[in-house]
């Protein structure tokens, strides 16, 4: 057996550092873009609602909605902070991203709506209406909107943005204060902004100048 042959059945030397990626790779899981985020995001809303609509102890019901409400504020502080302005910045103001953002301003009044009937005989009636506008926007965003993203942003693009978009809806999230944000973004739909974060400036009167 001449050299040339030993070499060729010789097995080859596996690199140490591949293989350690790809351990690390296994232990991570599969990375998880912005749209498979918002995705398990709407399942967890859609399982919450209808603990709800099942549960007929006012006190679990309650606590049920208490825990909707929160992830509710988080995932739209998440979507508008980062995800919409991504999308605007790659695809354009356009007609389905323009709906979804009126859309979040109706999901956020119906959800002050129920919050304020905690204590009352309307509330399982207002906790309803807030499913139905969920599931609505749910609908768009999954069949049309997502399906336009995908093709807008490169599969890279849509794993860092699902990285940032994660962080902000933890962060969201440990606040436990779903009220704040929500009253805020609320005054500034009824204000008029499509956006909620930029409020109209106000004009200043000819007197102030003056002074």
């Amino acid at each position: 057996m001449n050299s040339k042959q030993s070499r060729a059945r010789s097995p080859q030397k596996k690199s140490p550092v591949r293989g350690a990626m790809r351990l690390l790779k296994s232990a991570l899981g599969p990375q998880e873009d912005a749209i498979s985020l918002l995705k398990s995001q709407h399942e967890e809303v859609k399982a919450l609602f209808k603990k709800i609509e099942k549960t007929s102890a006012k006190p679990r019901k309650v606590a049920l909605f208490e825990e909707l409400a929160g992830k509710l504020v988080a995932h739209d502080a998440m979507e508008r902070v980062i995800f919409y302005p991504a999308c605007e910045r790659t695809m354009g103001m356009t007609d389905l991203l323009g709906e979804a953002l009126v859309e979040h301003g109706l999901v956020e009044f119906s959800l002050y709506e129920a919050d304020q009937a905690r204590r009352s005989s309307d509330f399982a009636f207002k906790c309803k209406v807030l499913s139905e506008v969920v599931e609505h926007h749910v609908e768009e965003e999954e069949n049309e909107f997502f399906q336009k993203v995908k093709k807008a942003f490169e599969k890279e693009q849509l794993v860092s943005l699902g990285e940032r978009m994660k962080a902000r809806f933890e962060e969201a999230v440990a606040t436990g204060d779903f009220r704040t944000p929500l009253h805020k973004n609320l005054k500034q739909v009824l204000a008029g902004a499509l956006k909620p974060g930029k409020r109209p400036s106000a004009k200043k009167s000819p007197r102030r100048k003056a002074a």
